[in-house]
């Protein structure tokens, strides 16, 4: 009920209204009276002062005397804090104060990350001193009140209850310039209170210290540990540390890829060797380059204490989730702004345990040392095809496994471009080879990185993940593939004109995960090969299937299917569509021939020929592979429908007749004969359609 109301033109003034509301049906009801006026300019009180006496301060002594700080005292019970003390300085700490209207933000960083909101009444442009009492927590607080909330360490509140007090306040203009604070805050209505102080001046320029003269008995590699010159990583892992594994590791520009990257007071180092690390290093926040000396106390880079420095160290597919340490910069040299050379040493814990790794490193941007070349001319009794296995002329790929090889299964396999299709590709790193045919395989053989091309002789040591400063090796297909390999490569020959590689001829050998069994292979390659695949057989061969005489009309287009008992697609049924009972729907793009029926049945046919041919040919299409996963220097079929297919199939296909005017295709006469599975039942089937 609406009892008055009042406008101003098309604004509303007042109101006086009343109403009544039940809901799902029921017979309670909520009663409620509004009364607005817009001349009433009633606004909430400010914060009280003085504040009420006895609210919680900091013991005397509790906090530093000078210098910006944030304390925090929690009770036991107290899920935010966990019952701890904290106090935090910008000696030990990064401290970020933001004060947005009638509201203040603050985050430490540190040894712990906490963040707090507290936010005045709505009706202040800005805090003021006094008491702000019975928050909720911010930012789903009663903005009558004001809210706050404090949270961190992964730890936060759903509902909180609190108060704050602004015990002195300054600004310069609109910009804070200094703030006294205190405050309690109880979680989910616990009685167990989370304390807390904020001292902030801006005129504070306290900052970290830098590092410290090292500490004597500091870990550091015994001597002849480490080469006498040239760049190195040299690692020292105690028994029981999970990231080196109680191991020894050296890596030097000879027999590994180091890559360093520095900006500011940090470091990021990268091994790719026989085993892959990064490390990162970083100083204190105040420093905007390395210094010599100790950074101690380091907790996991990134989520670091920014006022101490932090660290990480790992690799072989392991890394801490926390981790405690030290570095030590022994020396430095910059040229500008540059970093051009370093040695440091460093410990790490992982998760609180007591082995390390400890690790020292020294890198010289004047070290120009990179890994030797291919072995010339490779050792003696490498593996080689034996004569007559391969082709004499033209481009192939012969495979040779031996039993209980898991890449090859154990067979022998020849390609060649009459019955394959051959795709060498460059990548940054090395050549690429693919063959699509009765099977599919791709491999890769990767240069040395301080190679900028492919060079003849032997590249050995080869594993996956590969080392760029050996090269690397990897040959899979037919769903199979190494997660780890040994082997080696050898390039008997290669050629370029120019920049563009034009031949090559390419042995290789591979282990797969370990074992014994070998899979071998050589690759011939030459750019002037342009041998393809024959095209259909004319006349093709005799005593193919044909339909029985009578079996299909005289006249008219069909699509006739005979399908033998066992047969999985057609079920053992015969079949016969025309355009008086069913839709016969033809396609043809390029050399693929499809047709949809759709009649009592539906059933759906793909008809590939060889990929050298534009589009299909009279002739005899043979040793077809299931379209479209099929040898394309063969072609492919499939027919399926009725919610059946064939996961494999085996089968050929006969172009009888036809036609077209340009490229399009007006008539066509269409055997074909399928095995699904490997099975012998066949599916047959007969087309003609013309327009």
């Amino acid at each position: 009920i609406i009892d008055s109301v009042s406008y101003n033109g098309a604004e509303l003034t007042s109101i006086d209204l009343r109403f009544e509301q039940h809901c799902e049906g029921g017979a309670p009801a909520l009663h409620g009276e509004i009364h607005w006026d817009a001349a009433d300019t009633t606004s909430p009180p400010g914060p009280v002062l003085p504040p009420p006496a006895n609210l919680w301060e900091p013991a005397v002594g509790a906090t530093p005397d000078a210098g910006n700080y944030v304390y925090l005292e929690s009770e036991p019970g107290d899920y935010v804090g966990q019952g701890g003390n904290f106090l935090y300085t910008e000696a030990d700490s990064v401290v970020t104060v933001s004060a947005p209207q009638s509201g203040l933000s603050i985050s430490v960083t540190g040894n712990e990350s906490w963040s707090g909101d507290f936010k005045g009444m709505h009706a202040l442009g800005r805090l003021e001193v006094g008491y702000y009492g019975d928050l909720g927590r911010y930012p789903f607080h009663n903005p009558v009140k004001g809210g706050l909330n404090w949270f961190g360490e992964g730890r936060g509140c759903n509902t909180v209850r609190g108060w704050f007090v602004v015990d002195r306040v300054a600004y310069d203009g609109e910009t804070l310039a200094a703030i006294d604070l205190r405050f309690e805050q109880r979680c989910e209505g616990s009685s167990a209170s989370l304390h807390g102080e904020i001292h902030w001046d801006a005129e504070d320029t306290t900052v970290p210290p830098g590092p410290v003269v090292p500490p004597p008995g500091l870990w550091e590699p015994a001597p002849g540990v480490t080469p006498a010159s040239g760049n190195y990583i040299y690692f020292e892992s105690q028994p029981g540390d999970f990231i080196g594994s109680g191991g020894t590791y050296l890596y030097t520009q000879a027999n590994s890829q180091i890559i360093t990257i520095a900006g500011g007071a940090g470091l990021r180092m990268s091994i790719r060797g026989d085993d892959f690390w990064s490390g990162f290093l970083q100083g204190m926040n105040s420093l905007s380059r390395f210094e010599v000396g100790y950074y101690g106390d380091l907790e996991r880079y990134p989520f670091h204490n920014p006022a101490k420095g932090g660290l990480s160290w790992f690799g072989r597919a392991r890394g801490c989730n926390t981790l405690s340490g030290w570095f030590v910069v022994d020396s430095v040299t910059y040229d500008g702004d540059t970093l051009i050379a370093i040695d440091f040493r460093f410990e790490q814990h992982c998760e609180g345990q007591e082995p390390a790794l400890h690790g020292a490193i020294h890198w010289d941007a004047a070290d120009t040392t990179s890994p030797p070349g291919p072995v010339v001319p490779p050792p003696p009794g490498l593996w080689e095809p034996a004569p007559g296995t391969t082709p004499a002329t033209g481009n192939y790929v012969y495979l040779e496994s031996e039993p209980g090889d898991y890449i090859g299964a154990g067979g022998t396999y020849l390609y060649t471009q009459a019955d394959s299709v051959l795709t060498t590709s460059l990548s940054e790193v090395g050549v690429n080879m693919a063959v699509t045919g009765d099977e599919r395989w791709v491999g890769s053989f990767d240069r040395m990185y301080s190679l900028s091309r492919m060079e003849v002789g032997y590249y050995g040591d080869m594993r996956r993940p590969a080392n760029p400063a050996k090269g690397g090796l990897g040959w899979g297909g037919e769903g199979r593939g190494c997660n780890n390999l040994t082997g080696w490569y050898v390039v008997d020959s290669v050629t370029y004109v120019g920049e563009t590689l034009t031949a090559f001829d390419i042995r290789f050998e591979q282990h797969c995960e370990g074992a014994t069994p070998t899979l071998h292979g050589k690759i011939h390659w030459d750019a002037s090969d342009t041998s393809s695949p024959p095209g259909p057989v004319v006349p093709p061969p005799a005593g193919l299937w044909e339909p029985a005489p009578g079996a299909t009309p005289a006249t008219g287009n069909y699509v006739y299917l005979e399908s033998q008992p066992g047969d999985y697609i057609g079920a053992g049924g015969t079949y016969l569509y025309t355009s008086a009972n069913a839709q016969i729907v033809p396609s043809l793009t390029g050399a693929e021939f499809s047709v949809s029926v759709s009649g009592n049945q539906s059933w759906g046919g793909f008809f590939q020929g060889m990929n050298t041919l534009s589009r299909l040919e009279l002739g005899y299409y043979g040793d077809l592979l299931r379209h479209p996963f099929h040898n394309p220097a063969k072609g492919g079929l499939d027919w399926g429908g009725e919610g059946r297919g064939c996961n494999t199939l085996t089968g050929w296909f006969v172009v009888d007749n036809v036609s077209y005017v340009g490229q399009t295709l007006t008539a066509i006469d269409l055997r074909f004969e399928q095995h699904c599975e490997g099975r012998t039942p066949a599916l047959r089937g007969e087309i003609h359609w013309s327009q």
